[in-house]
């Protein structure tokens, strides 16, 4: 059971780690069209569409049936998560997928495993727990590597921009800083969607209680932490669409290849968390907390893959070379975090 959860805990991190690239080259959409589109078709829909699939219609009868204060909590979660989400996506225009990736995973990891410990009691022996504390440790400083990779890649562009004008050279940077603190936010608020997930245990209770197995009924978490994503993600993306005047961006020639990044992006971004759903049911009473950090971690690397990929590192020998020991030390880590779930 242990090893079929990290197995299907490794094809969520290839959806995981590969989604922030669909969120680059969306045009002639602008952002707002985009995510707006988005917010309906992958936050709101995809969470129903897979549970009604998996578990039948009468999945929601298990939510209806489940108290409104014990589905309150996860879907303010889910709140927080779609405010932080919009910042995400933004601040990959300003400084790219690999160094957006890395802060937002960073600082997700650390909340988004150690408040579902406490959630959920699930306290390990203390051998166990300093082992994960040394996990954590070290991924967190392949996080600051790849980070420093990034500012590096920045002083590079700043210096081969020394002949433009002062102006310019200061927008881009204030662009960059802008970026930066907008990954940092996002990644707090990413650890919400974890949380969130791990308190929606009522719901969950109720269908395996009526026979659901376990590995599907966790897709119902999703459905009540999704609900309050979707509202602060549609509602920002819909006064973008009014203030900017771009609802004419979904009749724009070429836009036929917008609706199908939309539709891509959806999939590819649900499925990373229905089927991390699956892996935690699969992983022991740990599995919210040890797979929430792998998750993270694994993820990380197949983003920056991505990003050299989409070439944001050529011409950067030095930034790359970094980023690539980041990538190594958080392949440390999560050999640590391996070992400390089979104790």
């Amino acid at each position: 059971m242990l090893a079929t959860g990290f197995v299907v805990l490794l094809l969520s991190t290839l959806f995981q780690g590969s989604f922030g690239i669909c969120f680059k080259k969306y045009q002639p959409f602008s952002w707002e069209a985009f995510w707006a589109l988005f917010s309906i078709i992958g936050v709101l829909l995809m969470p129903h569409v897979w549970a009604a699939i998996a578990i039948g219609p009468e999945y929601m009868g298990y939510l209806l049936s489940t108290s409104p204060s014990d589905l309150f909590f996860g879907a303010l979660a889910g709140f927080f998560w779609g405010i932080s989400s919009i910042w995400y996506s933004r601040a990959i225009d300003y400084i790219g997928v690999s160094l957006v990736t890395g802060i937002n995973l960073g600082l997700s990891n650390l909340l988004g495993s150690l408040v579902p410990m406490a959630i959920l009691g699930t306290w390990p022996s203390p051998s166990v727990l300093a082992l994960i504390l040394v996990g954590q440790a070290v991924l967190m400083v392949g996080v600051v590597v790849l980070s420093k990779a990034g500012f590096m890649k920045r002083s590079v562009t700043e210096e081969a921009s020394g002949h433009a004008s002062e102006d310019a050279g200061t927008k881009k940077s204030s662009l960059f800083m802008v970026g930066f603190v907008m990954a940092l936010a996002s990644g707090a608020g990413s650890a919400a969607l974890n949380i969130g997930s791990s308190a929606t245990t009522a719901p969950v209770a109720v269908a395996t209680g009526a026979g659901v197995p376990a590995i599907w009924a966790t897709l119902l978490q999703w459905c009540v932490v999704m609900f309050g994503g979707f509202i602060a993600n549609f509602c920002y993306a819909l006064y973008k669409l009014i203030k900017n005047k771009t609802f004419s961006d979904y009749t724009k020639p070429g836009c036929g290849k917008a609706y199908g990044k939309v539709l891509l992006t959806a999939f590819v971004w649900f499925a990373a968390l229905g089927i991390y759903g699956f892996a935690t049911s699969l992983l022991g009473e740990l599995g919210p907390v040890i797979g929430w950090i792998m998750f993270n971690g694994l993820a990380l690397i197949i983003a920056n893959l991505w990003g050299f990929r989409d070439g944001e590192w050529r011409g950067f020998d030095k930034a790359r070379n970094v980023a690539l020991v980041g990538n190594a030390i958080i392949i440390i880590a999560l050999v640590i975090l391996g070992i400390s779930n089979g104790m």
